[in-house]
Parts: C-alpha cells; structure tokens; sequence
C-alpha cells in the first residue's frame, strides 16, 4: 500500500507537469465497486479523494454502467451526494446512453420494454420521439395479454379489431433494461418479432424488426446474498422461445458493457476530460467486478482490465496480483478469462495506478 505521502507528492508532481504529462484514464464500474446496493464502499470514497483535488477532479474519469434507473444527471447527483465528490452527468455513462446517437430511430415507432417507473423519461431523454410502451397495448389491445386466465374472461373480445392505434406497425424494439411482468413483455415481444412488427398474420421467413437490448449482464450484485438475475438473463430467455417459434436465431444489438458501441463512447468522453485537463491521455484502466462483462469488454476494447473482490467477484485472499485467470461465472462454460490485474478494492487498484504515474 502506498502512503498518503507518498501520494502526495505523485500529485504535486503531476500538478507542475500537467501540459506535458500523459495521465491515466479511469472507467469505473458503479454497483460493486463503488456501491453495494444502496450504500457507498469506504475503499470508493478512499480512491475518488486520490483522483480529485479540491473536490475536481485531476484524472480523466468516467463511470460507467450497465444500470439505467436514471438519468446520467440523475445518477451524477446520486453518486455526488452519496461520496461527497462533485460528479457531473457528463462523467456517467448509462447502459443506454450511447443510444442518443443512434438518430436514425428516433423518429420511428419504437416499442419500449423494461421498468415502468422513468422508462418515458428515459425514452425523451435519448432522443425518441415516438415510444410506446407495454401501458398503451395494455390499454388499446388487451386480447394480447391472456397468460393470466383472469384476464381472458373479463375480456369482451379476444379478437384483434380491424382497426389498429397509429403507433402500429412498430418498427423496432427497445430492451431498455430488465423488464417487469415478463410474460406480458415476452408474449408482446414476440408477436412483434413474428409479425414484423404488425400484429397481422405471422411472417415465416420475413426480416426480423431491428431490436436493442441493453445491458447484457446476466446477474448483478445487489445487498441480496446471491446474484440476482439482470436484463441478459431475460434476452437470453427471450432467444430461446424465439429460436422454437421461428427456426431463426435472434438477431439483437446489444449496447452497454462489453461491447464496443459503449467502450468507445466512454473512451470518447474521456479524451475530451484529458484535453480539458490539457492532458494527453495515457493508459486506460476499466474497473469492474464482473469477469464476464467488466473484464471482457476492457480486453476487447483495449484497456487495462481491473477485476476487484467487492462485487461478484469475491476473494479474500487477493491484494494485487497481475494476469490472472478466473473462470467464468456462467455455468455454460469452463472458459477462463485473464484479468490483467486482481486487487482487493479500487483503492488498492488507485494507489498501484498512481504509484506508476
């Protein structure tokens, strides 16, 4: 562990040699590494004093998560209040927010799936113009949803009328995050995917409708003991009944962690915090506590992979160790992903960073 002197005197250092310097880059994951749940990790609030001075901070550093239950402002706010540290909303990049510049859609019917509560907000706030939501096939075409046999006997009529809402066909489908009530979801999803997005008669052999599913995490950590299930274990569920129905695979462009759609946003955004810094930007370390998601996304996009023992991943026994092999937690498979470091918490993985600045 390095001491606080020792700090200090790397930060003085870099602060006289800011214009020539090439400083080190940060993406860090939220839930299990800076959060358990709704409680903030002393080891966080330890790291994130390293990397600010007068509470600004003076690295390039972006969080970055595969959550979505607000706005990146929203978010920004929530972590300031919860570390103490001034985080703006350009710093948090959400699992859906490189979707803004997918402009090409905002102007279509798009059919949003996930958590009721801010899913419209959501929606506006990437840019769509035309959502719609499981609440309006609800309202307009209840025969859709007969799961529940309740349902099915209050019904006046089970027969799709003539005359449909204007915001049908759909011309793509949204998998905002983790959706409730899935087989409402999952039987609507499907009806759109079959039919191109009409609701009439099935299509064998038709092109699917463009879907987005973001975040594919298929557990997260939360104060639960055990892993709960996130929005990939539900895409996951949603391919195989599709495979059955169809004799196709589903076709999804996945957005959040590990694809590269959001590693080079995020890098992005932080070449545009070292050039305001006035800074070159040198190696980047991506931060996270998922092997699967975390780890893989930074080795296929170029980053330094940092896998810490306060989230999914757990190990007592680990301080800082370097290119380890760690198996994968999805049970499909006895693949082995290296990490190129291993380290207690952020903290440990901040004062090795910095000791090498």
């Amino acid at each position: 562990m390095y001491s606080f002197q020792h700090f200090g005197r790397c930060l003085r250092h870099l602060s006289r040699s800011y214009s020539s310097s090439r400083a080190p880059g940060f993406i860090i994951d939220i839930d299990g590494v800076l959060t358990r749940g709704s409680k903030v990790l002393q080891c966080a609030l330890n790291a994130l004093r390293k990397l600010t001075d007068n509470n600004k901070f003076i690295y390039p550093v972006t969080f970055l998560t595969n959550g979505s239950s607000a706005s990146e402002n929203d978010k920004a706010l929530q972590l300031s209040k919860l570390t103490g540290i001034n985080i703006s909303g350009e710093q948090v990049i959400l699992v859906n927010t490189p979707l803004k510049q997918f402009v090409k859609w905002h102007d279509k019917s798009i059919f949003f799936a996930g958590q009721p509560l801010g899913l419209q907000a959501m929606a506006k706030n990437l840019g769509f113009k035309k959502p719609v939501f499981l609440e309006d096939f609800h309202n307009d075409l209840p025969m859709f949803d007969v799961i529940d046999h309740r349902k099915r006997t209050n019904l006046k009529s089970g027969i799709l009328p003539l005359t449909l809402p204007s915001y049908i066909p759909i011309e793509g489908i949204m998998i905002a995050n983790t959706p409730v009530n899935w087989e409402a979801h999952t039987q609507l999803i499907l009806d759109l995917l079959l039919t191109e997005g009409s609701l009439r008669d099935l299509s064998p052999g038709s092109t699917q409708i463009p879907l987005i599913a973001c975040n594919p995490d298929l557990v997260w950590a939360a104060e639960y003991h055990l892993p709960r299930i996130a929005c990939g274990a539900y895409v996951h569920m949603l391919t195989c009944i599709y495979r059955e129905f169809s004799g196709r695979e589903l076709e999804v462009i996945w957005c959040g962690k590990p694809t590269r759609l959001t590693y080079d946003y995020a890098k992005d955004i932080l070449a545009q915090q070292a050039a305001q810094l006035n800074v070159s930007l040198g190696r980047i370390y991506g931060i996270g506590d998922n092997i699967d998601v975390d780890v893989v996304g930074a080795n296929s996009n170029d980053l330094t992979s940092v896998l810490v023992s306060t989230g999914l991943y757990h190990n007592d026994e680990v301080e800082l160790e370097f290119d380890v092999d760690v198996p994968s937690k999805r049970a499909s498979t006895d693949q082995l992903i290296r990490a190129k470091i291993v380290c207690r918490d952020i903290e440990v993985c901040v004062d090795y960073v910095l000791g090498r600045s």
